[in-house]
C-alpha cells in the first residue's frame, strides 16, 4: 500500500492552510509563477500568525498594573508558540514528508503491508471533515469569549476596539481567522502524530508476537529446529532495524510540534496559576487562558501517553529474546540475538524532543512533578501573602 496515497487527503489539507508547500518542478509549465504563489500564500498565513504575538506585546507595553504583566505574558507565549510550531513544521513537512513515505514504502516492499496502514487510509478519507469540525468548535469557543467579555479582552485586540459595530465585526473576523489557522495546523499535526504512533505501536507489537510464537515453538520442540529459529531471528532483527529507520524519519516531522507544545503549556500553566493566586486575572482572561492551557494539556497528555506506550512496545522484543537458551543454538543464531539485544538495550527508542529528552514513561512523571512543584510553591506564596496582609491593621494612629 502506497504511503503517499494513504496520507494524500491529510497533505491536501496541509497545503490548503500553508502547512505544506507543494512540490513544483522546474520543468512544469508556469513553474515560476506557481512557486511565487506558494511563497505568497506562506507569507500571508504565517505573517498573520507572527503578527498576533507582536500585537499582544503592544498590550503589554500599555499595561500599567505590574501584577497583570505575568498573565499577559502567558498569552504572548501561547501566540509565539503557535507561530513557532506552524512555521517550522511547514519547512519540516515540506522537506521530510516525502522521505518518510519513501521509507515506509521501502519497508513494505521488503516485509509486506504494515498492519494499520489500511486503517489509517480509511481514517484519512474522513480527515478533512474531522479537521473542519474541530476548527469550527475551537474558533466558535474563542469567538464567544471575545464577544461575551469584550471589556476584559479589549487590550488584546489593540489597536482595534469594540466602539462600533464595524470595529467589533473586524475584531471578531480577525480573531476567528487567526484561531482557525492555528487550530487547523494543530489538528493536522496532531493527526500525523497519532497516526504515526498507531502505525509503529502495532508493528512493534506484531514483531514481539512473532518472536514469542517462534521462540515458544523452539523451546517446546526441545531445541530441535535451530536452523529455522536462526532464519526467523535474523529476519525479525532486520525488520526491526528497518522499522527503527522508518520511525527515525518520522521524528523530523513532529519534533517542532512536540517541543512547541511542551514549551507553550508549562509556562502558560505556571503564569495562569500565578494570575489566579494573585487574583489579577479578569473573568474573560481566565476563561481564555483556561481554553488555551486546556487545549495544550490535551496535546501533552496524548504525547506522553502515546510516546510512553511506543517506547515500551519497542523494547518488548528484549523480554522474548531473554527466553532463548543461547547455549543450545548455533553461533549464527547467537550472533543475531546479541546484535538484536545490543540495539534494544542501546539508545531509548521513542519520539525525541530536540535531543533534549525522549517521550517515554519517565516523561509522565517529570511533567507531573514540574507542574505540581510549581503549583505547591504558588499556593504557599499566596497563603503567606494573605497572612501578611491580614496581620497588618487597616488604620494605624501614630502617637507623638
Amino acid at each position: 500500500m502506497d504511503a503517499v496515497q494513504c496520507f494524500s487527503n491529510l497533505i491536501k489539507c496541509a497545503k490548503l492552510v500553508a502547512l505544506y508547500r507543494p512540490n513544483v518542478h522546474s520543468y512544469e509549465k508556469g513553474s515560476i509563477l506557481k512557486k511565487l504563489m506558494c511563497w505568497l500564500w506562506f507569507l500571508i498565513i504565517h505573517g498573520l500568525l507572527w503578527f498576533f504575538p507582536a500585537k499582544v506585546i503592544a498590550a503589554l507595553l500599555i499595561e500599567e498594573a505590574e501584577s497583570r504583566i505575568i498573565p499577559i505574558l502567558a498569552v504572548i507565549i501561547c501566540f509565539f508558540g503557535f507561530a513557532y510550531i506552524s512555521s517550522l513544521s511547514y519547512f519540516a513537512l515540506t522537506k521530510n514528508f516525502s522521505k518518510f513515505c519513501e521509507a515506509l514504502n521501502d519497508h513494505q516492499r521488503r516485509y509486506g503491508t504494515m498492519i494499520k496502514m489500511p486503517f489509517i487510509q480509511k481514517v484519512n478519507k474522513i480527515a478533512p471533515y474531522i479537521i473542519v469540525f474541530d476548527v469550527v468548535c475551537i474558533s466558535s469557543g474563542i469567538g464567544s469569549v471575545i464577544i461575551i467579555w469584550k471589556k476584559d479582552m479589549e487590550q488584546y485586540v489593540y489597536p482595534l476596539t469594540f466602539d462600533n459595530l464595524t470595529s467589533t465585526a473586524l475584531v471578531l473576523f480577525t480573531a476567528v481567522l487567526y484561531e482557525s489557522i492555528v487550530a487547523s495546523h494543530a489538528v493536522i499535526l496532531e493527526t500525523i502524530f497519532t497516526e504515526i504512533s498507531i502505525l509503529f505501536i502495532s508493528e512493534f507489537t506484531n514483531l514481539s508476537k512473532q518472536l514469542r510464537v517462534n521462540i515458544g515453538i523452539f523451546n517446546m520442540k526441545e531445541n530441535q529446529n535451530s536452523a529455522a529459529l536462526e532464519n526467523t531471528i535474523e529476519k525479525l532483527r532486520q525488520e526491526f532495524i528497518s522499522l527503527i529507520d522508518c520511525f527515525e524519519s518520522s521524528n523530523s516531522l513532529v519534533r517542532h510540534f512536540l517541543f512547541g507544545s511542551f514549551a507553550v503549556f508549562i509556562p502558560t500553566f505556571c503564569f495562569m496559576l500565578y494570575g489566579f493566586t494573585r487574583r489579577s486575572l479578569t473573568t474573560g482572561e481566565s476563561v481564555y487562558l483556561l481554553l488555551l492551557s486546556g487545549s495544550a494539556l490535551v496535546l501533552i497528555v496524548i504525547f506522553t501517553v502515546a510516546g510512553a506506550i511506543l517506547s515500551v512496545k519497542a523494547r518488548e522484543p528484549l523480554d522474548e529474546l531473554m527466553k532463548i537458551n543461547v547455549v543450545s543454538v548455533t553461533d549464527k543464531t547467537s550472533q543475531s540475538v546479541i546484535l538484536f539485544v545490543s540495539r534494544l538495550t542501546g539508545p531509548t527508542i521513542g519520539f525525541r524532543v530536540y535531543e533534549l529528552f525522549t517521550l517515554d514513561t519517565n516523561t509522565i512523571l517529570a511533567a507531573l512533578g514540574t507542574l505540581l512543584t510549581y503549583a505547591v510553591v504558588m499556593v504557599q506564596f499566596s497563603d503567606s501573602d494573605s497572612k501578611k496582609t491580614s496581620a497588618c491593621p487597616s488604620n494605624i494612629t501614630l502617637l507623638y
